[in-house]
């Protein structure tokens, strides 16, 4: 059982690998674009609003012609809307809807339910 989980894994991954490959261009200034981003989403997952809110603007400063440009402004967003400070969520929530087009019209529709949260509540 524990090995048709791995060669499914394997599978996975090697199916997916071509795509992910054209997102994202192999070469080595990526390297540290992703190791920002890792690292931010480590402290998000965490709800280290405050540190993860800092690597995602480091991100967002250094790195704004990449393919997660709009899921870090998304994430950086909510944890401004977790530490209280609904007016630079919202605002930020705004530019990711501004932001996001084709593969990336998911954060768009996600930004203003998080508006409609924001303000509702």
């Amino acid at each position: 059982m524990c090995k048709n989980k791995f060669n499914i894994s394997i599978l996975a991954v090697l199916f997916w690998l071509p795509f992910l490959s054209n997102v994202w261009p192999d070469d080595t200034s990526s390297a540290p674009a992703l190791d920002t981003y890792n690292k931010a989403v480590r402290l998000y997952e965490t709800k280290n609003w405050d540190a993860a809110k800092d690597y995602f603007h480091q991100y967002l400063a250094e790195y704004s012609d990449t393919p997660l440009y709009v899921t870090c402004l998304y994430y950086l967003a909510y944890c401004y809307q977790q530490l209280g400070d609904k007016d630079q969520a919202v605002l930020l929530y705004h530019k990711v809807i501004d932001q996001a087009q084709g593969g990336d019209a998911f954060w768009g529709d996600m930004a203003q339910k998080r508006i409609d949260e924001v303000l509702g509540g």
